[in-house]
């Protein structure tokens, strides 16, 4: 198996990469893309399914593009994304050999996302379609409940098929929809994204929707500005609110082991100064705050940082400063300013963060945390960071956060080399 769902065959020394093949199937394809020494291959036909594909959970599952691996068995599903951060930390990292991966699953390989980003047809005869893109393509694939989705959503979504409007016309919206666990009515925040249509009666839809069961708050994406924070969760003695559109981990559950395993790591090494890069609204460095120790988190989303600064005001937490920019910028400034951190937290996007690791490196941490949604682009900037061993990597954790796809969190815990000079090229 390769990163990104594909099946690896190889004939006459050549590499074939096959989309949405997995290990023991028997396939009849075409070459799609030749490279040379590797070709990426779509399936024809299925002449003959591994015995790893049992019945899958989702009537969908061979639709619908989001889950990749639907009915495979979960513990095959841990040792591909084990071997996922293996290969690439090895190949792209360059890290050397004996380095282990811990593997984590999820509680619940079924109804453990939080968040959904769904689409919304709405025709002039009144009916509502509600799905996902099919694979590869811009059809809608119409759903009445996502296998992986929490059961409020899925009961939002049934709401939602079920609505009717007084003047049917039609119109297409996306619409994000976030389970928050702990409100007084109502679970969820759904933020309405026009897509084609009347304006005005997306306008009117998005009102009706406000007033389904369940729903918190429900608005269009310009009203966000205004939006309210909402109590999210309580973990580790800390209130964490969110706003909606405001982005949150998917999987609660781990997410909260991701916060402990955090959380061990700087206990165990002690920190005075840390600073947090991509800080979101808090999601990491909140339990860090203690008081004794300064936290300095970055962000270029104003809302998330309004969001963490009102977190830090309602857990009265002192010592700690939330601030809105650049996060490439902000090293640089922090790094040619003088400051001093002896740790640093990095959650970058799935591009990771290529620009960033030379100021990063220049502001020399003594210990760091990499937390990434993408092997691939972490192994390219840890084989930076551990250039001349200039860091070292202690401990490596994969976390199972989407169940059913190929997708997977990773932590990586780094110190600082001591034994190795800081030399203005590294």
């Amino acid at each position: 198996m390769a990163y990104g769902a594909k099946g690896i065959a190889r004939h006459e020394g050549k590499v074939y990469f096959i989309a949405d093949a997995v290990v023991g199937d028997i396939i009849e394809g075409q070459v799609t893309q030749d490279h040379g020494r590797y070709a990426d291959v779509a399936i024809d036909k299925l002449i003959e399914a591994s015995p790893l594909r049992g019945p899958a959970a989702c009537r969908y599952a061979g639709d619908c593009g989001g889950c990749q691996w639907m009915g495979i068995a979960y513990e095959e599903q841990l040792s591909w994304k084990q071997n996922f951060v293996v290969s690439a930390l090895s190949r792209i990292g360059k890290l050397p050999d004996g380095f282990t991966v811990e593997m984590i699953g999820s509680p619940a390989a079924h109804g453990y996302r939080n968040r959904v980003l769904i689409r919304l047809h709405h025709h002039v005869d009144g009916t509502m379609n509600v799905g996902y893109f099919r694979r590869q393509s811009r059809d809608l694939v119409p759903i009445t409940a996502c296998a992986i989705a929490a059961p409020a959503i899925n009961q939002l979504i049934a709401n939602l098929r079920n609505l009717t409007l007084e003047q049917p016309e039609a119109f297409t919206v996306r619409m994000e929809i976030q389970e928050i666990p702990a409100t007084e009515r109502g679970s969820l925040l759904v933020t309405v994204y026009p897509g084609d249509g009347n304006r005005e009666t997306i306008s009117r839809f998005t009102a009706l929707v406000a007033e389904l069961p369940g729903v918190h708050w429900a608005g269009l994406v310009f009203d966000l500005r205004n939006a309210p924070n909402v109590h999210f969760e309580s973990d580790l003695d800390r209130n964490f609110a969110t706003k909606p559109g405001q982005f949150q981990q998917v999987n609660l559950e781990l997410n909260r082991t991701l916060r402990r395993l955090v959380l061990d790591y700087v206990e165990k090494v002690r920190p005075s100064r840390i600073l947090d890069v991509f800080c979101g609204s808090g999601n990491l460095s909140l339990p860090l705050a203690d008081g004794t120790r300064y936290v300095e988190g970055v962000e270029a989303n104003r809302d998330a940082i309004a969001v963490a600064k009102h977190n830090a005001s309602v857990n009265q937490l002192s010592n700690v400063v939330y601030l809105t920019g650049d996060a490439e910028k902000h090293l640089w400034k922090v790094s040619r300013g003088g400051e001093q951190f002896d740790m640093v937290i990095l959650d970058p996007p799935r591009q990771g963060f290529p620009k960033g690791v030379v100021p990063l490196k220049n502001l020399d941490p003594q210990s760091m945390i990499y937390v990434s949604c993408d092997p691939t682009t972490l192994a390219r900037d840890l084989a930076y960071l551990c250039r001349a061993d200039h860091y070292m990597v202690k401990r490596v954790v994969a976390l199972d956060f989407f169940p059913n796809t190929y997708h997977v969190e990773t932590v990586v815990f780094l110190e600082k080399n001591e034994n190795i000079p800081v030399t203005s090229d590294q």
